[in-house]
């Protein structure tokens, strides 16, 4: 019987019912129907009534007319040769529709209480079994009973059935698919649906309900995740990312009610088939996939928000599934729309629209000034979304850093960045969420993007160098802080000199200050750029007890605006540079001066043979401490800063942003504190290198001492008329005698100050000794060099054969080609 036929008869029992009960009474009307139509397709008892049919078949045609009579025959030929097998009880159906109405409904339909309800027909892994009667049932539908084996049962069970039907399963888990609990399905302590324990249902029929129930838990944790999630403070990308699934839960929603209103057709409609649990398992297939998803989804994005939250999401799009990627697409595309909002207006116009802190720039607003550009505005590593490249955030970063800098600092208000807005806002097919998250690198917003970049660094680079004269400033630090400016350096140490002298605590900084105006004035530094001249200044450290000038003073370059930007972060590198060179400076002025006093004072000695070997003495110590001085002295000036001086002018002319001009300048520094022993790694020679000036200085004390006392002995000789030898004892003139004491005084001294002088020389070269050691074990080759100049006589090589072991000749070319190389 096909499905045409099945609606034919189902159509002529409810027209039958209809007539015997009135249209008044649908709720009834669909119960009879139900059990009628279960009947008429029960295939229980054919066996053992099959001898009955003629006997049924006469007794209705003895009912009707002639005529009637031949019609029944030709149906009932037509029924014989169909495909259904319970004929027997159709006949018998049939006859007992022919009785009076009151006879009818008394005999077979006397159910009980109409308010137990009708049950359902039951069917197990989508095969029907309906309860079933036989002739005898149906004649005497109140004294028997059949059961499952065609034994006779009460036929009230055929409405209230030990186990559940199938009708009340299903809708049971139409409810649970929306999180409802119905009469069998309850909600669990983890979101999930148990059955009664009360309920008995088979064991097919449990294992599918437990199966399709999954989907309610999925839908649980979806919507109690997006419960948790939801907020007022929950951010711009969270809102989204709820927002989204609710349109895909929408569309969940949209498909139970589809179901729900098959469920309500099959019983408004009394179609001869219902809605079987076979049937939602198909139906729900897709479903459960696509709720599985977005469970997974939620969970991974608990307790995130912004970039953090679209990182999740994104994820879950590396999937070869072509659905899955396509939900994911969905839902990161709605996810992504703020963060790409956000994006437009950082690099368009450098603004930071993000209330939530879900972007991934983030600003300080409490810097501002020389820090803006380094501390104002940084990349958020929590909020990056994993679909954007490190390379790629510091592009971004770089291009609304620029325009804020132009602005902020520069105070450069063209409108250039009006253009960038424009290119973005052509057309919403060319600039779309999809290509945020795809990041393409040869696409079209990549291109844009790259494109914003360079326009904004290119406009900064312009800036500085052209307006605020770079170069200029780069230059004059270098010519006074560096001590560039030799002539200029020389003849203010020259003027300062009586003033640092002085104890540091009764120094004037206006003091100094004007004998360094005096100095400009002098040099060839007045030449300067006059803002550069300005910008020169003297400081002052805080004094200590027994410091003098020399300890306390510094020049200093003042910087604000854009230049602050790039020379203020360095001022404490360039002061502890600057103190170094200084130091080395004044060493080989102190010992200039120790030979400029030996020279001159060796003719006015010549007279004095006793004071000739001291003289010689100190003439040779000057002289080993004036070539360490001046070795020293050239590897700071000119083979560290004049080396990294030209790779920086390098590359600040290759330089196309401002972290470019930064990076430069910061390796210029690191390249200056590690030639001039001022790194980390070089500290403790630093440290030995100044216990080896304290012999110069010592030397310096001595000599001015001993100068002091043998130019005392000179004069006194002098006005004596007296340079012959020491006058013999035997002579008792007072003046003779006071002579024979005052030089026998004054050998006595020389003999003491001879000592001093070779125990100060003793100490020098051990020190030298050492120093030498360790620049010839340091790693860094051209240290190792140095060793070797300072040596240049291979005095202190003789002396200690850890220094024997010369550099190899790999050492030695690589060293001379780095010298060479940077001059």
């Amino acid at each position: 019987m096909n499905a045409t036929e099945a609606e034919t008869i189902a159509d002529q029992v409810q027209n039958m019912i209809v007539s015997l009960c009135g249209e008044q009474k649908p709720e009834l009307i669909r119960r009879f129907m139900r059990f009628s139509l279960g009947l008429l397709s029960s295939a229980h008892g054919i066996e053992t009534l099959r001898e009955d049919e003629v006997t049924v078949a006469t007794c209705i045609r003895s009912k009707l007319s002639e005529r009637d009579a031949v019609e029944f025959d030709k149906l009932h030929s037509d029924l014989k040769d169909g495909p259904l097998k319970n004929r027997m009880s159709i006949l018998i159906f049939l006859l007992n529709m022919g009785q009076p109405a009151e006879q009818m409904k008394d005999r077979i339909f006397s159910f009980p209480d109409m308010r137990l309800g009708l049950s359902p027909i039951a069917s197990t892994s989508g095969q029907t079994s309906q309860t079933s009667c036989s002739p005898a049932q149906v004649v005497s539908v109140n004294t028997t009973e059949t059961s499952s084996r065609g034994l006779l049962v009460n036929p009230s069970k055929i409405f209230n059935e030990e186990c559940v039907s199938e009708d009340v399963l299903v809708q049971d888990l139409i409810y649970s698919f929306q999180s409802v609990e119905g009469k069998v399905l309850k909600l669990d302590s983890s979101y999930g649906f148990q059955i009664d324990s009360a309920a008995k249902i088979n064991r097919s029929q449990r294992q599918a309900v437990s199966r399709l129930s999954e989907l309610g838990y999925l839908h649980n944790i979806v919507r109690r995740g997006l419960e948790r999630m939801s907020g007022a403070n929950a951010g711009r990308v969270a809102n989204s990312f709820v927002a989204a699934l609710h349109k895909e839960l929408s569309e969940y929603y949209r498909f139970v009610a589809v179901m729900q209103e098959e469920v309500n057709r099959s019983q408004n409609q009394m179609v001869m088939y219902g809605v079987t649990l076979s049937q939602l398992h198909y139906w729900t297939c897709d479903p459960f996939e696509t709720l599985k998803w977005l469970a997974s989804i939620v969970r991974a994005c608990q307790g995130l928000k912004g970039g953090a939250l679209a990182s999740a999401v994104y994820n879950f799009s590396c999937h070869g599934d072509a659905n899955v990627k396509n939900l994911v697409k969905r839902i990161l595309e709605s996810v992504c729309n703020p963060l790409y909002n956000m994006l437009m207006k950082w690099i368009a116009d450098g603004e930071l629209d993000d209330p939530y802190k879900e972007f991934f720039i983030q600003a300080c607003a409490d810097v501002s000034g020389d820090r803006m550009w380094h501390d104002k505005y940084q990349v958020k590593s929590s909020m990056l979304p994993s679909f954007i490249s490190k390379a790629q955030a510091k592009k971004i970063l770089g291009t609304g850093k620029s325009i804020n800098f132009l602005r902020e600092v520069c105070k450069d208000f063209t409108p250039w960045q009006g253009r960038h807005a424009d290119m973005f806002g052509d057309s919403d097919e060319e600039y779309n969420v999809e290509v945020f998250f795809d990041m393409d690198p040869d696409g079209r917003l990549q291109t844009t993007m790259d494109t914003a970049y360079k326009e904004t660094s290119t406009r900064v680079v312009e800036i500085l160098t052209k307006q605020y004269h770079l170069m200029e400033h780069l230059q004059g630090i270098k010519s006074y802080l560096l001590l560039g400016q030799g002539h200029f350096i020389q003849h203010l140490m020259h003027l300062l000199g009586p003033e640092l002298a002085k104890p540091s605590n009764s120094l004037y900084p206006h003091n100094i200050s004007s004998i360094l105006d005096t100095a400009i004035r002098a040099t060839s530094a007045k030449l300067d750029d006059l803002d550069v001249q300005r910008r020169l200044d003297v400081r002052l450290l805080d004094p200590s007890e027994n410091e003098t000038g020399w300890d306390v003073f510094y020049l200093d370059y003042n910087v604000d605006g854009p230049i602050g930007t790039i020379l203020e972060p360095c001022r404490q590198t360039y002061q502890t540079v600057f103190f170094a060179l200084w130091r080395a400076k004044r060493m080989e002025s102190i010992l200039s001066g120790i030979w400029k006093r030996q020279t001159t004072s060796a003719k006015m000695f010549r007279r004095m043979p006793e004071v000739l070997p001291i003289q010689n003495h100190i003439h040779l110590i000057t002289s080993s401490m004036v070539h360490l001085v001046h070795q020293m002295l050239y590897y700071f000036l000119f083979e560290v800063i004049e080396c990294s001086w030209d790779t920086f002018a390098k590359q600040l002319v290759q330089a196309t942003s401002l972290d470019d001009i930064i990076a430069a300048h910061n390796h210029f520094v690191d390249s200056v504190r590690h030639g001039t022993l001022l790194d980390e790694k070089s500290q403790k020679l630093m440290d030995h290198l100044r216990s080896v000036y304290y012999p110069i200085q010592d030397l310096q004390n001595h000599e001015e001492t001993f100068l002091a006392r043998a130019t005392q002995e000179y004069e006194a000789r002098l006005k004596t008329d007296d340079f012959a030898q020491p006058k013999k004892s035997g002579r008792t003139n007072k003046k003779d005698q006071e002579a024979v004491e005052r030089e026998a005084a004054f050998s006595k001294y020389l003999n003491t100050f001879s000592r001093q002088l070779k125990l100060l020389s003793r100490t020098y070269q051990d020190r030298v000794k050492k120093f030498l050691l360790m620049l010839a074990s340091a790693e860094d080759v051209s240290l190792q060099l140095l060793s070797v100049r300072l040596d240049f006589n291979e005095y202190y090589k003789s002396q200690d054969n850890r220094l024997v072991a010369p550099l190899t000749y790999q050492h030695r070319r690589q060293s001379d080609q780095t010298f060479f190389g940077c001059k």
